[in-house]
This record gives structure tokens, sequence and C-alpha cells, in this order.
């Protein structure tokens, strides 16, 4: 048997006119994960990262933390997230200037709770193919990329392996569903449930998959820590 950890990425820079990096608490928080990793004692065969830059940040410190057993970094692009900001774009193009206005477009970037209820709202619409772009990809096409990553990876190392692989919160969900045979629409609803720096881990063969642990923060559980604890 071999297993996969998916962890998200730390906390990105909301609000900055930089989102693809991780803040301070999201660095903390992927330390604190890191040395999780590295005191389990367990070989970590290899990390394998979207490229994000919130991404390959988190597979560095992770990485940082095993020293000179740092295990090699590989990227996969199949694991970058969706492109938030063009499916809100889109989806905003889709409603009436009054129902923009309720939703407090363009300005929801300064305020986290209205963010996430329109970013939920464009996600289902994207899922549903409700929405379309030239320059966005379809949620069939993010899905059969990511479900053909994971089958090139684990076809490619093989037994007896212990990898991780550093990503966002779509790709978690989307894979969570794949492989317990859910919804699309569970996946993207998973996407909201997980944390920042969380772990969900995988263990497979060679033919068949199984979902062991679902977004959890072992690394946080504890109450000097607790205030890391974030979904955004």
């Amino acid at each position: 048997m071999s297993t996969i950890y998916l962890v998200r990425h730390g906390q990105a820079s909301f609000g900055t006119d930089n989102y693809d990096q991780l803040s301070e608490t999201g660095r903390e928080q992927v330390r604190q994960l890191g040395n999780y990793f590295a005191g389990l004692g367990e070989r970590i065969d290899r990390i394998y990262s979207g490229g994000l830059r919130r991404q390959t940040e988190t597979a560095e410190i992770i990485a940082g933390s095993f020293a000179e057993a740092a295990p090699p970094i590989a990227l996969e692009p199949a694991f970058n997230e969706y492109d938030s900001d063009l499916i809100l774009h889109t989806f905003a193009r889709s409603l009436t200037p009054e129902q923009l206005a309720e939703a407090g477009w363009p300005g929801l970037r300064t305020d986290r709770r209205k963010f996430q209820f329109f970013l939920e709202r464009a996600a289902r619409a994207w899922v549903e193919a409700q929405i379309e772009a030239e320059e966005m990809t379809p949620w069939r096409g993010f899905h059969g990329r990511i479900v053909a990553a994971m089958e090139n990876i684990m076809r490619s190392e093989g037994r007896s392996k212990t990898l991780i692989v550093s990503t966002s919160g779509g790709v978690i969900g989307t894979i969570v569903a794949h492989v317990m045979g859910l919804s699309n629409h569970i996946g993207i609803e998973l996407n909201w449930a997980v944390h920042n720096a969380s772990i969900t881990r995988l263990i497979y063969s060679a033919d068949k998959v199984s979902l062991s642990l679902f977004n959890g923060l072992p690394h946080l559980d504890r109450a000097e820590l607790r205030h890391l604890i974030t979904y955004r």
C-alpha cells in the first residue's frame, strides 16, 4: 500500500495586491505542518506541487523541515487551482446591474463574507456549465486533468511510497469526490470546508484508492495554536 497526503497550501494573501503568496499566518501554519510531518519519522519519497506560488511555497517549507533528508519537489501544473478571478468575472457578466449591485460587486475583496458567498454562486454556475468563456477551463476539463494526474502519479510511483501533494481546496474537493464516487456538486462544496494547511490522506494499491482522512489539522490541534486555523 502507498499513501498520498493532499495538503492545502497555507493561508494566502487575501485582500492584497498579490493573493498568490503565503501570508505570515500561512507560513507559520505550514512550518507547523512541516514539523509535524518530520516528527512522524516517516520517509516522504516525493512532494508534488502545483505551479502556483502559494503551492510551491508550501511545498518548499515542508521539504525544508526535513533538513538533509528533504524529499525532492516535482512541479505538476495539473494541481493548480481553478482561476477564481476568471470564474468570478465571467459569472458577473451573466448578472444584471441590479444583481451585481446587490451582491456588492466589484468591491468584494474587502469583505470576506460577501466574497465567499459570491464565489460559491459563481463556482456552482461553473460546475453546472451555466457560464463559459473562451479562456476559461470548463469544469469537466479541470476535473479531467486532476484525475489524470493522480492516476499517473499512482501508476508511476508504484508501491510502498509516501507522497505529498501541495495543492488547493478545489483540487482536494474534486479528488475526494472522485474517490468517493460523489457528484461534482459535492466536490465543489467540499472545497469550502478545506482548511488552510490541512491534511487529506489517501491510501492506494494497484487497483484501489481509499480516503482515510479528510481535512485533518493534527499539527494545530493545541490551544496555543488554534488561532492559526483558517479557511481563507
